[in-house]
């Protein structure tokens, strides 16, 4: 497939793999086989993450920036 170099002289352990292009190849696989509500998932479950590095005051700052009226509801309620 072009991922992997064979060294004629060695056996099939000395084979050099291209690690990138191979997780390239089986990102976009996985990918290709999620419907929208699996991307939707993923997506949240990384931001989620993401998130939870962040201090409150970073939290807050961020939701400002972007989505302002987030803070206005949280407020009202």
């Amino acid at each position: 497939m072009g991922y992997y170099y064979i060294n004629r002289k060695n056996s099939m352990a000395d084979r050099i793999i291209d690690r990138d292009k191979l997780q390239d190849l089986y990102i976009n696989e996985i990918i290709d086989g999620m419907d929208v509500k699996d991307l939707c998932a993923l997506v949240y479950d990384y931001m989620d993450q993401n998130l939870e590095s962040y201090s409150v005051n970073e939290l807050i700052a961020e939701v400002e920036e972007y989505y302002p009226e987030l803070l206005e509801e949280s407020e009202a309620n």
